[in-house]
């Protein structure tokens, strides 16, 4: 039987450490891929929501939302997602919490190998049980009404784009639980709500930046739903390669 390959995202505002976190991780393990690297919190939270890692690497101390605050609220909508904390405190109180939201281990900075090599072990037992106990569950199969429940979850999104989003919102929007439409969602159609938004967000600021050339950059990501026109800057160009404006300027 093929090895299971597993994902995981790593969450670190040190860009030298954050790469070199991805890259030891599937040194070590090459059954783990990493499917995406945030430099805060509120970009951790939409990558774990848009991937569905099996496995997050996090800071304690990250921008915009503290480690402790993030694997809180992961934890509402991702309660099987497995968590490593990588810190530099070592506090009690840190490791206390920790444990108590259900972070599987805590390794302090600088890394040893040998340790991560050993967690990763450790991590990887656990989703293979967990990932055989789902497939035993649940199965593969779509079951009926997923597909109906799929659709009115991607129309909602598409009549609402521009209002304020949050995987808990869209969940008692619909009277279920957030891991619930997660994993009905992602049966149904192979994607997430949070990844089709963001196509979807993507798609329209792309007009808007076409077709409105006197709209400013923070103008256009407040009208397909982002606060922040920095963090809308920096999703636009990992989703298209390009800036707002450079992706402006190329299709003059």
């Amino acid at each position: 039987m093929a090895e299971r390959r597993f994902t995981f995202v790593v969450a670190e505002d040190e860009e030298r450490m954050r790469e070199y976190l991805a890259r030891k991780v599937s040194e070590l393990d090459p059954g783990f891929e990493c499917v995406g690297a945030a430099a805060d919190g509120e970009e951790t939270i939409e990558l774990v929501e848009s991937h569905l890692p099996h496995l997050l690497l996090t800071d304690i101390r990250m921008p915009l939302l503290g480690g402790l605050e993030l694997v809180e609220r992961i934890r509402s909508t991702n309660p099987d997602l497995r968590i490593v904390i990588v810190s530099g405190y070592s506090e009690f109180e840190y490791a206390r919490r920790a444990i108590e939201l259900g972070v599987d281990e805590y390794i302090l900075k600088p890394v040893d190998l040998a340790h991560l090599r050993g967690t990763l072990e450790r991590v990887r037992i656990k989703l293979e049980a967990s990932a055989a106990q789902v497939e035993t569950e649940y199965g593969l199969a779509v079951r009926p009404g997923d597909t109906e429940l799929a659709r009115d979850v991607a129309l909602y999104l598409q009549e609402n784009y521009h209002h304020p989003y949050s995987l808990e919102r869209l969940a008692a929007r619909f009277r279920c639980k957030p891991a619930y439409l997660l994993r009905l969602y992602s049966r149904a159609t192979g994607s997430t709500p949070t990844r089709d938004l963001i196509r979807l967000r993507i798609e329209k600021a792309k007009r808007l930046l076409v077709g409105h050339a006197d709209l400013e950059v923070k103008q256009v990501a407040a009208a397909v739903g982002y606060e922040d026109a920095l963090y809308f800057s920096r999703l636009f160009k990992r989703e298209t390669g390009l800036n707002p404006s450079a992706f402006r300027d190329s299709q003059g």
